[in-house]
């Protein structure tokens, strides 16, 4: 195959790259009832101020907060829940930057795909709606109840990496880009021939100084 038509892969963090906010804790308190809302502020409090004291990392965070806003809730509830978010609520928090470089990848025909710790209730209705790939955090549900827990694990660092490659043959493709906003997408950034922290350029000798302050 060719240099001119091989297609380009374009891989995009979501949260903080794509959008201006946290989806993954507005989803949560979104799709929280009342009481489970309130019940889950007094059971996530401690693992709360373990992670802002750097305890806990985001990366072990998220699953523990995905268990306790889901675990028990109905599927076709949430289902509901995340095709709402996904056609009202993020739209409304998207970057003007963002959305003209994905259309820029768009037209070229490129292979757009959302790699995220977000969570798939709402990226899933997301990204079928725009015509992208998507590789996120999943959580497990059978046909009535969800179980909260994760059915690949937490979808950043290392695994938003290996995630690419289990899917995608990287060869097959004449250019690589990927976009991120923190050290949990490096990883993924180090696969691509061009790579973008914050929309600015990045490369492995980047200072982490200058991607934390970004």
């Amino acid at each position: 195959m060719s240099e001119i038509t091989r297609p380009a892969l374009a891989l995009f963090d979501f949260d903080g790259t794509i959008t201006d906010e946290d989806m993954f804790s507005l989803f949560l308190n979104y799709s929280a009832t009342g009481l489970r809302k309130w019940l889950g502020k007094i059971v996530i409090t401690p693992f709360y101020m373990l992670y802002k004291a750097g305890i806990i990392p985001a990366r072990r965070m998220r699953p523990i907060a995905s268990v306790i806003a889901f675990s028990g809730r109905d599927t076709e509830q949430v289902k509901v829940l995340g095709e709402r978010f996904a056609r009202d609520v993020i739209i409304r928090h998207l970057r003007p930057k963002a959305k003209e470089k994905l259309d820029w990848h768009q037209r070229r025909g490129d292979t757009i795909v959302i790699v995220s710790a977000s969570l798939n209730a709402y990226l899933k209705p997301w990204c079928n709606a725009q015509g992208y790939h998507l590789l996120c955090s999943e959580v497990l549900n059978d046909s009535k109840r969800m179980s909260g827990l994760y059915r690949y694990g937490d979808c950043s660092s290392e695994r938003k990496a290996e995630r690419v490659t289990a899917t995608f043959d990287l060869s097959h493709y004449c250019t690589v880009y990927a976009y991120g906003d923190t050290h949990e997408d490096i990883p993924m950034l180090k696969l691509a021939d061009i790579a973008m922290m914050n929309w600015q350029p990045w490369s492995s000798n980047s200072n982490l100084c200058d991607i934390n302050n970004g």
